[in-house]
C-alpha cells in the first residue's frame, strides 16, 4: 500500500495554484484538468486509478497498468501556431521502461505526434515526430516521491522541455507536427487498444494552452511543492544465484567445453524471412525442431508454425514443413513447445489475433498438433489452452498434472496446468507480481519438484524475476526481482539427468547466451558458462524487431548433450550442443 508523507501539504498546494493566476490572455480553448476527481464525462479510464494528496489538493495515481484517455481530444494540440502543456508529476519508480506522462500517439496506426515521458535512462524526455522522432531531454533525473512541474512548449520552429520552471532542453522542428486522430492520454499510451508505456506515479493539475507560452510565463509558473509521497522500498532480491560474484566483464566467464554450433534453418529470398521462438525434441531416433515463421515481421499477419526434422542427431535437417498454417485474416499461429507424451510427439503453439481484447495478444489461445508417425503429418487436436502462450516442455508434478510456463494476452506471467494425462484440457493460472516491476512480455519458464514449482520470469531492472508455488501451481508468491542478471528476454529452466537445475538465458543483453547450473539437488544456480557471445550476423532481410542477437533459447537433453536452440537475429534458427559432463565441472565462475 502507498504510504504518504503529507506534512506541509497545505502550504505547498497554495503556492502551486499561482500558476493559473499568472497566465494572461486566457483563451476559451485553454483546458484545465485538476484531477481532483476523475470525471467520466472528461475521461475514459483504463485500469485502476487511485488518489493521493497532490501538488494542488488531490492527484490521481497510476499503478503501471492504467491510464486516462481524454474524451473528444482528437483536435487538441493541433494548431499550426503550437501549444503548451504543463503537468505536475510525482514518479514512484525509476526502471528500464518508458513511462509516459502525456502523449498523443497511436503507433500501430502510424499516428505519431508527441509524447513527454520518463525514458528508459530515467530522464525526462520530450519526443516530437518529424518523419522520425526528435527529442529534448533533461540531464537531471527525477526524484521518486517528489513533485516535478513538467512543461511542453511547441513553437512553429522548435519544441521545448521545461522542468521545474527551467527550460531543460530544446530541439529544432523542420516541419509542422503531424495532425492525427490519436487521443490525448495521461499516464500511458492507448495504442489502438494496446495499453502500454504506463507510468507508476501520480499526476496532478494538467493544463493545455492553444499557443506557446513565453519563457517568462513558464518560469513564473513554478513554485516548489515540498510535500512528498513516501514510496515504499522494493523488496529485497530473491536469491537465485549463490556462486561467486558474476564478473562485470562477460569475457571473464568461460565457454563451456566441447560446445558445437550449427544452423538448423536460414531463410531464402522467396520464403518466410522472420523466425523466432524455436523448440526441439527427440523421438525414436528423429529430432524435431519448430519455430514461428512469418513473411516479414514479428507477430505479423500470416505468421505460421513451421519446422524441420533430423535423422542424424542434428547434423542435417529436412525441408521445411508447415505445422500451424497461416490465416487470411488477423489470426495467426506462432511458436510454442515440443514434447513426447504417451509415445506421441506433441507441439502446442500460440494462436491469437481475433477474440478477447488483450494488451499484447488479443484472443490468445494455444492449439495442439500431434504427429501421425504413419503418415508423417501433423494433426490438430484443437484449442487446448486459453490465455496462455506456452514456453517450455511441460513438467509432470507429483499430483500427476503437467505444468508449463507462459505469458497471457496482456503480456503478464502465467502458467498452464493439465488435467492429468488429458493434454487437451489445461487451466491457466496467473502469477501475481509487484506492479513496480512493470512486466512487459513476461515470458515465464518453470520447473517442478513434486508439488513445489519454481518460475523464472522475464522482468525489468536487468534481472530475472522469481516466483514459487507449493501447491502444484495453483497459487504463487508475488513475483519479485532476483539477484541473477538477465535482460528483458525469454529464458529456459530445466533439470539435467545429473540432478542439476539449469537455466539458459541472456546475460546483460542479447549478445551473450549463458547456461547456469546448480549443484546436484540444489535449487539455486552457482556455476555459469558462455555458449554464445558477441554480435550475431546482421539480419539479411528487413522486418520489425530484428537485430543482431542470440535470443529465446529452449533446452533439451539427449544422448549426453544439452541441445539449445535459439533465434539468430530473429531470422535464423541456431543450435548449440553442450556436453553434459562439461557442466558437471566447476569453471572459474563458481561457488
Amino acid at each position: 500500500m502507498l504510504m504518504l508523507n503529507v506534512s506541509g501539504l497545505r502550504l505547498a498546494a497554495a503556492s502551486a495554484v499561482v500558476f493559473c493566476l499568472c497566465v494572461a490572455g486566457a483563451s476559451a480553448d485553454d483546458r484545465v484538468w485538476s484531477l481532483d476527481a476523475v470525471d467520466s464525462s472528461e475521461f475514459r479510464v483504463h485500469g485502476n486509478i487511485g488518489k493521493a494528496p497532490g501538488a494542488d489538493r488531490t492527484s490521481v495515481v497510476f499503478d503501471g497498468d492504467s491510464l486516462l484517455k481524454v474524451r473528444g481530444s482528437v483536435d487538441l494540440t493541433s494548431g499550426d501556431s503550437g501549444f503548451t502543456l504543463t503537468a505536475w508529476v510525482n514518479p514512484y519508480l525509476l526502471s528500464d521502461e518508458q513511462q509516459m506522462i502525456a502523449a498523443k500517439n497511436r503507433y500501430t496506426l502510424n499516428e505519431r505526434q508527441w509524447g513527454v515521458m520518463i525514458d528508459k535512462d530515467n530522464r525526462f524526455r520530450l519526443f516530437v515526430y518529424q518523419k522520425g522522432w526528435v527529442t529534448a531531454d533533461c540531464s537531471t533525473p527525477p526524484k521518486p516521491g517528489h513533485w516535478h512541474l513538467i512543461g511542453v512548449v511547441v513553437r512553429p520552429g522548435s519544441a521545448e522541455l521545461w522542468v521545474n520552471g527551467k527550460r531543460a532542453g530544446q530541439v529544432e522542428l523542420t516541419r509542422p507536427v503531424p495532425q492525427t486522430a490519436a487521443p490525448l492520454t495521461f499516464g500511458g499510451v492507448d495504442d489502438n487498444g494496446h495499453i502500454w508505456q504506463n507510468l507508476v506515479g501520480a499526476i496532478d493539475e494538467v493544463r493545455l494552452f492553444d499557443r506557446p507560452l513565453d519563457a517568462n510565463t513558464m518560469a513564473a509558473a513554478y513554485r516548489p511543492v515540498t510535500a512528498t509521497h513516501q514510496v515504499p522500498e522494493p523488496p529485497r532480491p530473491v536469491t537465485l544465484w549463490t556462486g561467486a560474484p558474476i564478473p562485470s566483464d562477460v569475457e571473464q566467464i568461460p565457454f563451456a567445453a566441447g560446445i558445437e554450433h550449427s544452423t538448423i534453418h536460414r531463410p531464402t529470398e522467396d520464403g518466410y524471412r522472420f523466425l523466432h521462438g524455436a523448440a526441439i525434441v527427440e523421438h525414436n531416433g528423429v529430432m524435431y525442431a519448430n519455430w514461428a515463421n512469418s513473411p516479414t515481421n514479428e507477430n505479423g499477419p500470416h505468421e505460421t508454425l513451421q519446422g524441420k526434422r533430423s535423422t542424424d542427431g542434428g547434423r542435417s535437417w529436412s525441408a521445411l514443413e508447415v505445422i500451424g498454417p497461416g490465416f487470411d485474416g488477423a489470426e495467426r499461429h506462432s511458436h510454442g513447445v515440443l514434447f513426447v507424451h504417451e509415445g506421441e510427439v506433441w507441439t502446442i503453439c500460440a494462436r491469437f489475433g481475433v477474440g478477447t481484447p488483450g494488451r499484447r495478444f488479443p484472443g490468445l489461445q494455444a492449439e495442439a498438433f500431434v504427429l501421425d508417425e504413419q503418415t508423417g503429418r501433423w494433426t490438430s487436436r484443437g484449442i487446448v489452452m486459453q490465455n496462455c502462450w506456452p514456453y517450455d516442455e511441460p513438467v509432470r508434478m507429483s499430483n500427476g498434472n503437467f505444468i508449463t510456463g507462459g505469458q497471457d494476452k496482456d503480456g503478464l506471467p502465467v502458467v498452464a496446468i493439465s488435467h492429468g494425462d488429458d493434454l487437451t484440457k489445461w487451466d491457466s493460472v496467473l502469477i501475481p507480481y509487484d506492479r513496480r516491476l512493470k512486466p512487459s512480455f513476461a515470458e515465464t519458464t518453470v520447473w517442478a519438484d513434486g508439488d513445489h514449482v519454481t518460475a523464472v520470469i522475464r522482468g525489468g531492472g536487468g534481472v530475472a524475476w522469481v516466483s514459487s508455488s507449493d501447491d502444484a501451481g495453483r497459487s504463487w508468491t508475488t513475483a519479485s526481482a532476483s539477484d541473477l542478471p538477465m535482460p528483458r528476454a525469454k529464458a529456459y529452466l530445466g533439470k539435467l539427468s545429473t540432478g542439476q537445475l539449469y537455466l539458459v538465458s541472456n546475460l546483460k543483453n542479447r549478445d551473450t547466451l549463458v547456461v547456469s547450473v546448480s549443484r546436484p539437488g540444489e535449487s539455486t544456480l552457482s556455476s555459469m558458462w558462455r555458449i554464445r557471445h558477441g554480435k550475431s550476423d546482421a539480419p539479411r532481410f528487413p522486418g520489425r524487431a530484428k537485430s543482431k542477437q542470440w535470443s529465446y533459447p529452449y533446452g533439451y537433453e539427449h544422448d549426453g548433450r544439452l541441445y539449445v536452440v535459439y533465434s539468430v537475429g530473429k531470422e535464423e534458427c541456431g543450435l548449440t550442443t553442450v556436453p553434459i559432463e562439461s557442466l558437471a565441472t566447476s569453471p572459474a565462475i563458481a561457488r
